[in-house]
């Protein structure tokens, strides 16, 4: 199978031989490689939709990619009439799948094709009954949300644009419908944060907890809750890019509250990421060329990123923990990419104002500047 895009029968190179079943898939970008020894063996995951229009600050998918788009339905409808026949499970993508127009035809059409599907992670407030039904009838077994925050006032910072009520709401559908098992996405180490706003994480939970046993325990069984807690990692092209990552120490610590709150409520698994690795992960999204020397000498010392950096002509935490002004001259501003640094800077402000911005209106709102009167700018 070729994996690349083609508007038309004209469009697909002479030179390649292609079924009337293969090119009712143009247009549609999906997995075309499965193998036994892969994550995702007996799945072809096909992507609904790219981009998010929600907003939030932290998030270079939902700036990088934008305007957000949704594949068209009917494509959508072809290429699973089409790839049902082969009884694989279809992996659903997109940045928050339950905000894809029509989602419930869509699963509804691969159940009734006889084929079963999973899917990326869920918006909270977009969570319906009938997705839920769907889900449980594809086999699904874990539902995934991510609140990112403890608390609604750091949600404002961070624009989630998601309330504790939402949540909890999302969690009542969730543990109604049927017996899944949930799993939270949370960040520490964000802008503003405050102990105060981890103590909100081990609340949060708490009564999510609560919830699920009330829900579970007639039925004789209570789905489990696992939490993953990444550290924040500022992003290009985001409103957080002018913010550092927090000490490394400070989030251990943070790590280590959570895990002994945890521990003593019981019944939930914690994962955390490796703040060396969030360290990493910072200095490669936003170093400039002399972290290239960097790179060189981590391959030299056989990924002994530790020894690279000592060796370094240039301390990395430059990089990593130095708060950046707002009129520096950034090492990815010759990228032009349809989005407006004024903008960028303005969420900046309304981020330590607390302040909501509305979600992405494509085409009617000309304020990040990728959409424009005369049409996308990209």
């Amino acid at each position: 199978t070729i994996d690349f895009f083609a508007s038309s029968y004209s469009d697909i190179p002479k030179t390649i031989k292609v079924s009337k079943s293969d090119a009712a898939s143009w247009g549609i970008a999906y997995s075309t490689i499965q193998s036994p020894e892969t994550e995702f063996s007996n799945m072809k995951l096909v992507e609904l939709g790219r981009g998010c229009g929600r907003g939030c600050r932290f998030c270079a998918a939902g700036f990088v990619y934008r305007p957000p788009r949704f594949q068209d339905l009917e494509k959508i409808m072809g290429f699973i009439r089409i790839h049902a026949k082969q009884k694989l499970r279809l992996g659903l993508i997109s940045p928050a799948v339950s905000d894809v127009p029509s989602v419930h035809k869509i699963t509804y059409e691969i159940l009734e094709r006889g084929s079963t599907f999973s899917v990326s992670s869920l918006r909270a407030d977009s969570i319906t009954p009938a997705l839920l039904k769907q889900l449980k009838a594809a086999g699904h077994k874990t539902i995934t949300i991510a609140p990112e925050a403890g608390s609604d006032r750091l949600r404002r910072v961070i624009n989630k644009q998601l309330t504790r009520e939402d949540i909890l709401r999302a969690v009542q559908l969730i543990s109604e419908a049927g017996e899944f098992n949930l799993r939270l996405y949370f960040m520490i180490g964000l802008p503003t944060e405050t102990h105060d706003d981890i103590e909100e994480i081990f609340d949060l939970v708490k009564v999510i907890r609560h919830y699920m046993v009330k829900e579970g325990a007639p039925r004789g069984r209570v789905g489990n809750i696992t939490l993953s807690i990444n550290c924040f990692v500022p992003k290009p092209f985001t409103p957080f890019q002018w913010f550092p990552m927090e000490q490394e120490d400070s989030l251990k610590e943070k790590q280590k509250w959570l895990k002994k709150m945890i521990k003593k409520e019981g019944g939930i698994q914690i994962n955390f990421d490796v703040t060396k690795w969030a360290y990493v992960q910072t200095l490669l999204s936003l170093g400039d060329r002399r972290v290239c020397n960097m790179l060189i000498r981590a391959h030299e010392f056989e990924n002994n990123w530790k020894k690279a950096l000592k060796f370094s002509d240039v301390n990395p935490d430059f990089f990593v923990y130095r708060p950046k002004a707002l009129d520096e001259i950034l090492p990815w501003d010759f990228i032009d990419h349809g989005l407006s640094k004024a903008f960028l800077k303005a969420e900046y402000h309304n981020a330590l104002k607390e302040k909501k911005t509305p979600a992405c209106r494509v085409g009617s709102c000309f304020k990040c500047g990728v959409c424009t009167p005369e049409g996308i700018s990209q």
